[in-house]
Formats: structure tokens, sequence, C-alpha cells
């Protein structure tokens, strides 16, 4: 997703990964583990944007990953303080959390060079990400198992989106 190392980036998707096979693994779980799971989940990933935006050199990239990943970490440590935080704050995070993500994915693919190895997955990302986002906004009344559902596809799609990106980068520069 975010230019930066090839371990940053394999980190990173691996721990997107798992966390969407954990809930689709679980689609049972309650309110509470995912509210804590997901706070843990931002932290790391929080923490991870962070990283690649420093081992970034210059540019607007660096700047919008480090502005997306101090908000994931907001995110995370919401989740973490509020735990009792409703189903609609929930969905509401998380779509918010999509959306600008998604859009932080697309202003750096439009400012990359577009034969940059990866662009077309970080503008991939960014559309997927806001277009679920849209998908939990419009529909807020969804069951706890949806939002469960489509939170985990949408993080292992993205994972794997990442590890992708990390190996077509490495290979282009190794």
């Amino acid at each position: 997703m975010w230019l930066g190392s090839f371990g940053t980036l394999m980190l990173r998707g691996f721990f997107t990964a798992l966390f969407g096979a954990l809930l689709i693994g679980w689609p049972g779980t309650s309110l509470s583990v995912l509210i804590l799971v997901f706070g843990a989940f931002a932290l790391i990933d929080g923490a991870l944007m962070v990283i690649a935006g420093w081992e970034m050199w210059q540019g607007p990239a660096r700047g919008v990953s480090l502005v997306a990943g101090a908000l994931t970490m907001l995110a995370g440590v919401a989740m973490l303080v509020w735990p009792g935080a409703t189903r609609m704050v929930l969905l509401a995070l998380i779509a918010i959390r999509a959306a600008v993500i998604g859009v932080a994915e697309l202003m750096i693919a439009t400012h990359i060079d577009r034969h940059a190895p990866g662009a077309w997955l970080m503008a991939s990302m960014g559309v997927f990400s806001i277009v679920v986002a849209a998908l939990l906004l419009a529909n807020p009344a969804a069951g706890i198992l949806v939002i469960v559902r489509v939170l985990g596809l949408y993080t292992v799609v993205v994972g794997l989106l990442i590890v992708a990106r990390a190996w077509i980068t490495e290979a282009r520069y190794a």
C-alpha cells in the first residue's frame, strides 16, 4: 500500500491478511472482542504505516503515509479506550478509516509514476477501500456478522495486495 521497504510491506501485508483470516474464521466473534482485535490491529497497522512513511525519502507520499498512520493509530486507541462503543460507532470508525486510507492510496497512486512497480495495485486498493466504506455506511443496520465478514474479506484482499506490491517492488529493484 505505502511506499517503503520490502520487509515493512511484507510484515504489514501479513498482519493485515492474518487479521482478515481471523475474522472470516470466527464470524461469531462478539462485538467487544472485535473492537479489541480491531483496536490492536489498527495500532500495529498505523505504526507500520508511520514506519513506511519515515522510510520514504521525500514527496507528498511521505506526509500522507505519516498522517494516515497516525490517524489509524488514533482509531486503534479509541477502540481500546472505549470498548463499550456501539456497533454504529464501530461501523463508522471502520468505514471512515477505510475511506481515508482509500483516498490516501488514490492520491499517492496519482502522484507516483504510473509505471512505478505496483502503482496500479495501490490505486486498486484505494478504490476497493472506498467501495467497502460506502457499502458499510450505506447499510448501517446490517448485522455484526455481515460487518465481520465484509471487514474480514476486505483485510485479506488488502493484505494480499500489499504482499504482491512488496514482491513486485522488490523484484524490480533487485
